[in-house]
């Protein structure tokens, strides 16, 4: 028993006796009712604060015991004061009931209890006491509180009355409940007193189970009945197999009834942590047969009566098994579905693996499937498993677990895509993303996306079909899902495809069917120009029927090898499984997927009727003459129906005894997640991962001033493209296109919303005026635009919507871009500007999409010409810029360029003649040279923060020292003031203007530093040749 004790409140332990029989409950006093039983005692656990006013009350009742009393929790030690006191039945009974429960709340009413012990039944109980020598301690409490005289002296005269009484009885009563030991012989001579002594007759020894039965023996119930002359029950009374308010003529009652001597043999099971996976590959030639033969065939498909049971589907497992299992499993029919989920979190020793840190179940089997396949789900790299989503975590408190940042080791990988179909809320899409890590990975689906915490919901694009139903059984929703997905992977299809669909092999054989077409259909396959195929992976029942068996032979044909497993994180005592299909060969999958476009269209016909159905799509001699195929699928289905059939026994073995529990499972839990590289970390609530906007400006912003945004930057001229005699300064900058006549913002994405910095703001923080799907914690240079989808032969832009254009970038969804290189940075901003590109639009679904600002190189400029034009726009002429690819380009306005350094000051770009690459160099630290493999560990290159902030003064360019100036504005504008006409068309067509720049005049000054050098490499290698 706990008793829980403050400064405030009583915790009453009301215990009661009937003819010395216990029949106890304890109950907090606010709770408690009168009952009239024969006898009644109460005792109080009263802290040192409450007990001067609560003894007072108590003063007409005796008490018949009084200890020093300590309790201990996790922190503390608290000191308080055990009093028990006897009542009687009936009416004073119930008037000190009520007088304990005045008084537990401080009431003062007990003038009028009544005080008889007439009837007392007299019971005496052992109490262990914890006695203490320092009485005069019980005058002052543990919070340094010091008690009234009067009271002081209250608690001395009750303990000083009772206490040596109480403690005398005590030893009494336990010396004679101590077994009795023989007296000591002496071996040598007898006095008289030995002579005189009589040998007493001898005492049957007396052993009983507990105390409690010691103390009914000395009152003269000796182990026999407690009936007048002994008789009644002498056996323990059984624990109640009633399940909770369930009539007793429930079945579940009759076939799984509580037996608390029915116990699990944990030496039946296995519980692997690794686990070995079976593949199964087709020979070339039963390949080429079954082409040759599904393209003549015209009876391949079966039609009969429909079936919804297993009942008699024995052509694929043992029949003795299949009958077992389905035995095992009416056993559970009427078993309250609580008592069963019960009795399997209990005995599933996988179970509370759970979801770890996602949102549900299905991430963590991903997680394990994708381990025991060697990554060959999410194709990553093993050693950078663990520098993308480290295993190491970080302890806040005892209720918060973090894991270590991990950094991106994909950046420069390909766009990994994924689709996944029928699997909503999205557990396997949430599993992946975060498994890729960042901006690595694309998928199409249709989940609940705020509740995911593991993975940014940006990279998700849903899609419903054409008919925007989701039905994936209809052909017309496959073939544009299809469509959309070839469209937004540049028609190579998806290195991924995940179906989760499904519940029942009988009621789900259409599912699957439309599941595995629409895999097909979407995947990327295996050939000369792609290289490796796409991966499928969906979630199956039992396979015992002639269709289902039919279907997973088909995969067999198409994919180069497939394999049927089921992982621990699937409950053993279901049918669950996963069907696991490798690199899709080109030259098999038109026809298969004519072949099951055709058995989809004969399902629906039957649809509607459910009477008929298709029961057989592959011939069942085709089959069976497979041998290495029926084997594999025999020894699959029986090792899954034995261990199926074992948990259903353990299950229900668990029902009937709810004090059994498997003790492994946290060591399981714990091993499986480090097996299977996913961190043991807290998992978040959708509410906790809200962050305040000015929260997660001072977490990702690095900028102290923000009015140093609003600085315009010193003009590009031709004075900043000057350099000395071995520099390269071209080579040292990049430029972008300006849409805006406005100064580029600082775009900040949070959980919150996407904000950008705007000086005419109170807060300095505006949200974006129009929806846009950006990751959560991304900081960008930006500017907020309109962009085109064309530009017709009359020079005029159609399709106007708003956009955001990405100039430059800090922070991409948490991973920190901001020291490396402009190239590498841009070129991370562009990949995870496809990755949250949307390829379908639905007129109530308008997002802004985002775009990565065209990066040009100085001397590379001529080669880009045929991207700009010049158009009149409301009476003026303006260069337009078209970006993006052939297929799908983008037009902008062009005001100008963005010019951006590439390195601090002072380091300089220059030519090596032996390697024949640019590198850089410090000319103030004498052999300070590098590579552009080493330019971001040796910290040359300019970083975002120092890139957005322009200098008030212009550089002096002929000291690179004193160069600390790194952004120029080169506005295309026309100048109505200039006499030449100095604008867009002169920036464009003309070989050198008077008033500024042109492309053709920079690129010639280019051309003059590349040509210097390579005269110079000439004039060397002559002299080299000479000499030799």
């Amino acid at each position: 028993m706990a008793f829980f004790i403050n400064d405030t409140t009583i915790t009453v332990a009301v215990i009661y006796f009937t003819n010395g029989i216990y029949l106890s409950n304890l109950v907090p006093s606010e709770t408690f009712h009168y009952r009239s039983y024969f006898s009644l005692s109460v005792i109080f656990f009263l802290s040192y604060r409450t007990a001067p006013n609560i003894l007072k009350h108590l003063e007409p009742f005796t008490p018949i015991l009084i200890s020093d009393y300590s309790f201990h929790n996790d922190s503390t030690r608290e000191r308080a004061i055990c009093i028990k006191y006897d009542a009687v039945c009936g009416k004073d009974s119930r008037e000190f009931t009520q007088l304990c429960l005045l008084t537990s709340i401080h009431c003062d009413y007990a003038s009028n209890s009544v005080y008889d012990y007439a009837n007392n039944f007299k019971y005496q109980e052992t109490w262990y006491l914890r006695n203490t020598s320092r009485i005069d301690e019980m005058s002052e409490d543990t919070s340094g509180h010091t008690m009234d005289g009067g009271n002081s002296k209250m608690i001395r005269r009750l303990v000083s009355t009772r206490l040596e009484d109480i403690r005398d009885g005590f030893e009494e009563e336990l010396q004679e409940t101590k077994p009795m030991k023989k007296p000591v012989q002496n071996s040598g001579k007898l006095t008289d007193s030995e002579d005189e002594y009589e040998v007493p007759a001898k005492i049957p020894k007396q052993t009983y189970e507990n105390r409690g039965a010691a103390l009914l023996a000395k009152m003269g119930y000796d182990g026999g009945g407690l009936g007048k002359s002994g008789q009644g029950r002498t056996e323990l009374i059984p624990f109640s197999t009633q399940r909770g308010r369930e009539g007793f003529g429930q079945p579940a009652n009759q076939k799984i009834a509580r037996d608390w001597n029915v116990v699990w043999d944990f030496a039946e099971e296995e519980k692997p942590v690794e686990e070995n996976v079976l593949w199964l590959s087709a020979p070339n030639d039963i390949r080429e047969k079954f082409t040759k033969d599904l393209q003549d065939q015209d009876d391949w498909i079966i039609i009969g009566n429909r079936k919804e049971t297993l009942d008699g589907e024995y052509k694929y497992c043992d029949s003795n098994l299949m009958k077992k299992m389905l035995d095992a499993k009416s056993v559970f029919d009427e078993l309250d579905i609580r008592d069963l989920k019960e009795a399997r979190i209990r005995a599933n020793p996988y179970e509370t693996i759970g979801s770890a840190f996602f949102q549900n179940r299905a991430a963590m089997k991903m997680a394990n499937l994708d381990r025991i396949y060697d990554w060959l789900l999410t194709g990553e790299k093993p050693d950078n498993v663990e520098i993308k989503n480290p295993m190491n975590v970080e302890i806040k408190n005892e209720k918060c677990r973090v894991a270590t940042p991990g950094k991106n080791a994909g950046r420069l990988s390909p766009l990994f895509y994924f689709a996944d179909i029928c699997a909503g809320p999205g557990g396997f899409t949430e599993y992946v993303l975060w498994r890729k890590g960042y901006y690595n990975a694309r998928g199409k689906d249709d989940f609940k996306l705020k509740r995911f915490t593991a993975a940014s919901p940006s990279y998700f694009e849903p899609y419903y079909g054409k008919h925007n139903d989701g039905d994936i059984t209809k052909p017309d929703n496959i073939t544009s899902f299809e469509d959309i997905v070839k469209r937004g992977t540049n028609n190579v299809g998806v290195d991924l495809v995940m179906a989760d669909g499904g519940f029942c092999e009988i009621l789900s054989k259409r599912l699957y069917l439309c599941q595995f077409l629409t895999g097909l259909s979407v995947l990327r396959v295996k050939n000369h120009d792609t290289g490796s195929g796409g991966k499928f992976v969906c979630k199956l029942f039992d396979i015992f029927t002639p269709f289902s068996i039919g279907l997973i032979y088909l995969m067999y044909i198409v994919f180069e090898r497939i394999s049927i497993h089921k992982p621990n994180t699937s409950r053993p005592a279901n049918s669950e499984r996963y069907i696991v299909c490798d690199n899709p060969l080109a030259c098999y999958v038109s026809e298969v997927k004519k072949y099951m476009t055709k058995i989809n269209i004969e399902l629906d016909r039957f649809w509607e009727t459910k009477v008929r159905d298709v029961i057989e799509v592959v011939p069942e001699n085709m089959i069976y003459s497979d041998k290495i195929f029926m084997a594999y699928i025999l020894e699959h289905n029986e090792r899954t129906i034995k261990r199926q059939i074992s948990y259903l026994n353990k299950y229900r073995i668990f029902a009937q005894n709810t004090g059994q529990l498997d003790r492994d499972q946290e060591k399981l839990r714990r091993e499986c997640l480090q097996y299977w590289k996913i961190p043991d970390i807290t998992k978040k609530k959708p509410y906790e991962t809200n962050e305040s906007l000015f929260a997660a400006i001072s977490r990702l912003v690095k900028i102290i001033d923000f009015k140093e945004l609003q600085q315009k930057p010193p003009a590009f001229t031709k004075n900043v493209l000057l350099s000395g005699a071995s520099r390269m300064r071209y080579a040292e900058l990049r430029m972008c296109a300006i849409t805006e006549k406005e100064l580029p913002v600082l775009l900040i994405s949070t959980q919150m919303g996407t904000y950008f910095y705007s000086p005419y703001s109170q807060q300095g923080f505006e949200r974006v005026p129009f929806d846009v799907s950006i990751p959560k914690d991304t900081v960008l240079l930006v500017q907020i635009t309109k962009v085109y989808k064309r530009l017709d032969d009359k020079g005029k832009l159609e399709g106007e919507r708003a956009a955001v254009r990405i100039l430059d970038a800090a922070l991409l969804n948490g991973d920190d871009v901001s020291a490396l290189p402009f190239d590498e940075r841009m070129t991370a901003a562009e990949k995870m500007c496809k990755a949250i590109k949307f390829v379908y639009e639905t007129p109530d679904r308008k997002i802004a999409q985002v775009f990565p600002a065209k990066v040009f190189m100085l001397d590379e400029i001529h080669s880009e010409m045929h991207r700009f034009h010049v158009i009149l726009a409301k009476g003026e002429e303006v260069a337009v810029i078209k970006e993006g690819d052939e297929v799908l380009p983008s037009f902008f306005y062009c005001r100008g360029m963005r010019i951006t350094s590439l390195l601090i000051n002072p380091w300089i770009m220059c030519w090596s003649r032996s390697h024949g690459k640019l590198y850089a160099f410090n000319p103030t630290s004498q052999g300070s040279s590098v590579f552009s493999e080493q330019f971001e560990k040796a910290q040359c290159c300019l970083n975002f923060w120092k890139a957005v902030i322009a200098k008030k003064h212009p550089p002096n360019n002929s000291d690179p020292s004193k160069n600390d100036c790194y952004q120029w504005f080169w506005e295309w504008t026309h100048n109505f003031i200039v006499g030449e006409g100095y604008g867009p068309r002169a920036v464009l067509e003309a070989e050198e203007h008077s008033e500024g720049l042109t492309l053709r005049s920079m690129h010639a000054i280019a051309q003059q530093q590349k040509d210097s050098v390579s005269h110079k490499h000439s004039l060397h290698r002559r002299k080299e040749l000479w000499e030799t």
